[in-house]
């Protein structure tokens, strides 16, 4: 894609490097964001769902590649100092993961399930994040931790620690952002109307997928910008509340009994 001729043909805000673009909530933040002026990097693994997204307006431009492969992070490196180097500015949105199919506990998991939970949804993001510091990088980042993993019981230990592991990665993140806008996002079970976690979780209630990415875009277009943490969370009367959180001046971490209530959003699905 030649970079010159959307800086002269599109007045957009930024470039928005969404790594998970291709599956539900990646194809729904892709919409969104493009709805509000964002230039949207896809990435994912599937090739043939990132040409369709771009034949179809849902992005500008792509790289394929696995964020766990050394190789393809480089790839994602060098297109990400394409925009930059042509003076854009460019935030990271962080939004990969597996879950497995139910195996439950801890010791349903074999070595490689464990292994790659957490090579996928911790390891690959903090390699990610040591590069782009390691290339004088210095992005805005956006973090996707599910909290989920927090609250809704043990419906997959070792999914719940990996989640933890990561919100500890974004905090300290956060903590050393020296000016960087860098925000943590905790929804609680999303329904996108695909296949993922708010499908496989079929007893639980779900935050409609329309919803969740509307306020996400919000967020980044700098509302309630004084959190650099926000829980999307569904209470007993399966009302949708948001809730913004900074780290604790004790501790340094999120936490969630300080969270402070700022909006109702909607009403949670099954």
């Amino acid at each position: 894609m030649n970079l010159d001729n959307i800086m002269m043909n599109e007045e957009k805000k930024e470039v928005i490097f969404l790594l998970g673009a291709t599956g539900g909530i990646g194809k729904l933040l892709a919409e969104e964001l493009k709805r509000n002026e964002y230039i949207i990097v896809g990435n994912g693994r599937k090739e043939n769902v990132l040409i369709s997204m771009k034949n179809e307006g849902k992005i500008d431009d792509y790289v394929v590649g696995d964020l766990t492969n050394d190789e393809d992070r480089k790839k994602i490196i060098e297109k990400i100092k394409e925009y930059v180097n042509k003076g854009y500015k460019v935030t990271v949105f962080y939004n990969i993961g597996i879950l497995y199919d139910y195996p439950g506990e801890f010791k349903n998991y074999t070595n490689k399930m464990i292994d790659d939970s957490y090579e996928i949804n911790v390891k690959s993001i903090e390699k990610m994040d040591n590069e782009l510091e390691k290339n004088d990088l210095y992005l805005d980042t956006i973090y996707m931790v599910s909290i989920s993993a927090f609250y809704r019981g043990n419906w997959d230990h070792e999914y719940q620690k990996t989640k933890a592991a990561l919100k500890a990665h974004a905090e300290l993140q956060i903590l050393n952002s020296n000016g960087r806008r860098i925000i943590a996002l905790f929804p609680d079970t999303i329904k996108t109307g695909e296949e993922g976690m708010g499908s496989k979780l079929k007893e639980y209630p779900k935050i409609p997928g329309e919803i969740f990415v509307k306020k996400v875009v919000e967020i980044i277009n700098g509302k309630y910008k004084e959190y650099s943490g926000f829980i999307f969370e569904i209470d007993n009367n399966n009302i949708i509340k948001l809730y913004g959180i900074n780290p604790s001046k004790i501790t340094n971490a999120f936490e969630y009994l300080e969270k402070e209530f700022i909006e109702e959003i909607g009403k949670a699905v099954y």
